[in-house]
């Protein structure tokens, strides 16, 4: 597997894990710079509650200020990337 296709792979596992494990975000695409943002399907403060996926990086942010809950899924969301994702696909990846 080449350096695009692992990105792609790790990528694409994020968003079924993502859409599996948290339906109460939907993931919008059309950011720019790389980002995709998870925003809360339901809730007065979704801009507030966002989480945003870098995709080259494949870190997690979020706004200081967002909820608890908020704050919870996205170290979820992280710790999954590191320990469930990238180490699995980089494993695939020729030398």
């Amino acid at each position: 597997m080449n350096k695009a296709e692992t990105k792609r792979e790790i990528n694409r596992r994020f968003y079924t894990y993502v859409e599996t494990n948290f339906p109460q975000y939907e993931l919008e695409f059309d950011n720019g710079y790389g980002r995709v943002s998870l925003v809360p399907k339901e809730g007065e403060d979704r801009g507030t509650n966002s989480i945003d996926y870098h995709q080259s990086d494949y870190s997690i942010a979020y706004l200081n200020f967002a909820s608890k809950q908020t704050k919870e899924d996205a170290i979820a969301m992280q710790t999954y990337i590191n320990n469930n994702i990238i180490p699995f696909v980089n494993t695939f990846i020729e030398v």
